[in-house]
């Protein structure tokens, strides 16, 4: 069986549009902070160390997201994802958010590992695949 990633997040007045709804631009936002969530508290590898040290990224290079029902000011959401490919280079996710058990979206986020030095892919090493493989999605 494979891991969910999980993260709880308050949705705030800043994620807001003046009806007090997320503005959409926000949840690519939060799925980023998600995805960096997940690199440092459970692949062990922070975007510190990732851009700052090693000087590699992985950029989004392909996201879609079905918005379900609003998320308001003041709600706390959930966002889970599981790996359901895992490339060479890149690693697609299936993310979910739900506020209260309620499913608000549903979304699918391509990154691929490249280097800050030459902007092109490099395969995943070894060591940071084995922990991404504990939450690939079985089929």
């Amino acid at each position: 069986m494979s891991k969910i990633f999980s993260i709880e997040r308050p949705i705030r007045f800043s994620h807001c549009d003046p009806a007090g709804i997320v503005y959409f631009a926000h949840f690519f936002d939060m799925f980023n902070a998600a995805v960096e969530d997940w690199f440092d508290q459970a692949i062990g590898f922070s975007f510190e160390e990732m851009h700052m040290r090693r000087k590699v990224g992985f950029p989004v290079v392909n996201t879609q997201c079905e918005f379900l029902r609003v998320c308001r000011l003041g709600e706390r959401l959930r966002i889970e994802f599981t790996v359901v490919r895992l490339g060479h280079s890149s690693v697609e996710l299936d993310i979910r958010g739900t506020v209260s058990g309620e499913e608000r979206f549903r979304a699918r986020h391509k990154i691929a590992m490249m280097s800050l030095t030459t902007y092109r892919a490099v395969a995943i090493p070894e060591e940071l695949r084995a922990k991404m493989q504990e939450f690939v999605a079985a089929a």
